[in-house]
């Protein structure tokens, strides 16, 4: 890892423990998934923007032009981040609400994301939140290495899924956590830093 990503990671890190301490604990899964991606090549897909993982992705992927798809169930959501829209990165918006969150959602919409490539990276953050562990396991056979927020929250059911992985790493100095796994990559070795 070069020096000046260290400084990067450094300053997330720094940032994380100011959004903790004031309360907000937004961006933690900012270090773990700089790190991943800067240590990985091949497509990215995000599953639920993000005011971070948004426009840090579409930064870590810009030099490369790596391919990278972010997708929301929020159509409005997913308009802030319009702007970063080009050939390499991809918004794709999935109608699981219609824009209507009491009305008849359709999580299996999201089963026609991500099916058909091999990911490199696969940050999950996305709604609905039970949705979430049925994705992992959709894609497991699909992708190298998994980044998973909010795994500290037990009504995510995550577990035993995620232990099920050869491979687990959790970044819980900040809350929400968020843990790395992957059946072929031993994700603990990319933080050693």
């Amino acid at each position: 890892m070069n020096k000046s990503f260290k400084l990067v990671l450094f300053f997330m890190g720094c940032f994380c423990t100011l959004s903790v301490q004031a309360g907000l604990g937004f961006g933690t899964h900012a270090p773990i998934l700089a790190a991943v991606v800067n240590q990985t090549e091949g497509p990215i897909l995000e599953m639920g923007s993000g005011h971070f993982s948004t426009p840090l992705l579409h930064a870590l992927c810009m030099k490369a032009k790596r391919t990278l798809y972010t997708c929301d169930t929020d159509q409005k959501w997913l308009g802030f981040f319009r702007y970063l829209e080009n050939a390499w990165h991809k918004l794709i918006y999935v109608p699981v609400y219609e824009d209507d969150w009491e009305k008849n959602p359709k999580p299996s919409l999201w089963n026609g994301i991500g099916g058909s490539t091999h990911w490199s990276v696969v940050f999950i953050d996305h709604r609905p939140g039970e949705r979430r562990i049925e994705d992992v396991r959709r894609l497991r056979k699909h992708t190298d290495i998994f980044i998973v927020h909010d795994t500290e929250e037990a009504g995510y059911q995550y577990e035993p899924t995620l232990s099920s992985f050869k491979y687990v790493y959790t970044f819980s100095r900040h809350r929400p956590y968020t843990t790395a796994v992957s059946d072929t990559v031993d994700v603990s070795k990319l933080f050693d830093y």
